[in-house]
């Protein structure tokens, strides 16, 4: 009998065993936190990117879903005390584009069928400060200045939106931002003011990046991107400047995406190709080019050059006599006689004959693209080099966004591209992330915080962040065909140029 008493408990004990194992608790995982590690102080650095820029424009409900912001957030969820991460807020409709006074940031104005229409929001606007400039009595925590390249980390003599107040410009983006201490003009000083444990390094792209926008020309970096030896030079001056000031800080960089990885650079060839009539060549001027070109593509062949965003505004144009683009590229000053000098004539068809071909400043030619391409992975070997020097840890956006390109992510069951508009992880200039776009960068971010300093900081849950507004359906071929205005993104190119402000 007592057999069977020990027969029946035993059985009744792995019963009871198995039935506990089949419940529906939650699976236990790491406990969100910081680990080992505190986070007082949370300070980025950056530029337009860093700044939470979007749009063409700087506006307050953009830049509460800045990378940076997101991140502050949820180092908060995982019990840091940095209390409110401080940005300069720009209300919205936000910063104005210096060559009309009015609200630079773009919108969908409305839509033609899945056609999106693409134009500045207009606003007017007055002359101020960030909302909270006048309550904050030391720097931001955001550092991100719009138009910055490496350079004006530790050197802000040149005038980045604003910043040259040696010239007596007292105005704009960059002045605003760093004007805490007084009279105190770098970010590395800013920064370094905060004494921060952890820091977001995210500067660079601006280095090959302004040059890129404007079809390789850009007179500040003399018509090519930083110089590869000075570019690792002031990298290593950078963060040589920041692990001593900040011997204990957590550093996190990231690297540099290729320009062809955007949407601003690979929007419009799969549009105009199509229209291009068989047996005809769109003539176009290669690198430096100032008048008739007997450049040709037919945009489907490899290694063919890439017109920018901006292009899609005169791709209607094609075969049409015009001069469209110069007059306004040459606003005020243009005149037929110097178009003429150079050999343009615009009783020719535009794009479809060498006196009349596409501008130089709409397009990357084979060779700007490879000197953009070079650069970057010369770039990303010294910020590998540097950051590992400098016990940094790093964020690989390049090969991120090359995967991105190639096959899109998933992210809770919806998939994310690098197309224009419908891709939903840039916004309406093709450059710049737009609200879900900034949380996947700042999810990047956080992977690396986490795996590299022992913390379980949660990721941005980025399916609850604000969508672009996107068609049902895209059209033939796959890519928006959005319409833009003439002279479009003219402040991408005011952004990337220090001596225009």
């Amino acid at each position: 009998m007592k057999q069977y008493i020990v027969l029946f408990i035993t059985l009744a004990a792995l019963i009871a065993a198995l039935l506990i194992g089949c419940t529906d608790s939650a699976p236990t995982g790491p406990v969100i936190g910081l680990g080992n590690s505190t986070v007082t102080k949370y300070v980025s650095v950056g530029n337009s990117l860093t700044a939470g820029y979007q749009s063409a424009g700087l506006y307050k409900s953009a830049q509460l879903y800045s990378y940076p912001n997101l991140i502050s957030q949820q180092l908060t969820k995982a019990g840091a005390t940095i209390g409110t991460f401080q940005q300069p807020y720009w209300p919205d409709p936000g910063t104005p584009d210096p060559s009309t006074g009015k609200a630079s940031r773009y919108i969908i104005i409305g839509w033609s069928g899945t056609t999106p229409i693409i134009g500045p929001a207009g606003e007017a606007l007055t002359a101020g400060a960030p909302e909270n400039a006048a309550t904050l009595a030391r720097p931001y925590d955001n550092l991100g200045i719009p138009g910055i390249p490496l350079l004006g980390f530790i050197d802000m003599t040149g005038n980045y939106n604003g910043t040259n107040t040696s010239a007596g410009l007292n105005t704009g983006i960059g002045y605003a931002i760093l004007r805490q201490p007084a009279g105190t003009t770098s970010v590395f000083h800013q920064a370094a003011a905060l004494q921060p444990d952890l820091v977001t390094f995210w500067l660079g792209a601006n280095d090959v990046l302004g040059f890129a926008v404007g079809g390789g020309l850009i007179a500040a970096t003399g018509n090519s991107p930083t110089p590869s030896a000075t570019f690792q030079y002031l990298y290593n001056q950078a963060l040589d400047s920041l692990r001593h000031a900040l011997p204990n800080a957590k550093i996190v960089v990231g690297n540099i995406p290729y320009v062809t990885s955007v949407p601003f650079f690979t929007t419009v060839n799969p549009l105009v190709a199509p229209h291009i009539p068989s047996g005809y060549y769109m003539y176009y001027q290669k690198h430096l080019t100032t008048g008739m070109s007997m450049a040709t593509t037919t945009l489907t062949e490899a290694y063919s050059p890439l017109i920018t965003l901006k292009g899609q505004a005169y791709a209607t144009l094609l075969g049409v006599s015009t001069c469209q683009f110069w007059r306004d590229a040459l606003g005020t000053s243009f005149s037929y006689s110097a178009l003429q000098a150079v050999g343009i004539d615009s009783s020719k068809p535009f794009g479809f004959h060498p006196q009349n071909p596409w501008p130089d400043a709409l397009i990357l030619d084979s060779l700007e693209i490879a000197m953009a391409t070079n650069s970057v992975n010369d770039f990303n070997t010294t910020i590998a080099s540097v950051a590992a020097a400098h016990h940094a840890a790093l964020v690989d956006f390049n090969g991120f966004f090359n995967n991105v390109k190639a096959n899109g992510i998933v992210i809770a069951g919806e998939k994310y591209t690098a197309d224009y508009i419908t891709g939903e992880i840039f916004s309406l200039d093709g450059v710049h992330p737009s609200d879900r776009g900034y949380g996947i960068v700042a999810n990047e971010y956080i992977k690396v915080i986490n795996a590299s300093f022992g913390m379980n900081v949660p990721l941005v849950n980025v399916s609850a962040l604000p969508k672009l507004s996107a068609p049902l359906s895209k059209v033939g071929n796959g890519k928006i065909d959005p319409v833009l205005p003439f002279g479009a993104f003219n402040s991408l190119d005011l952004l990337f140029s220090p001596s225009v402000q």
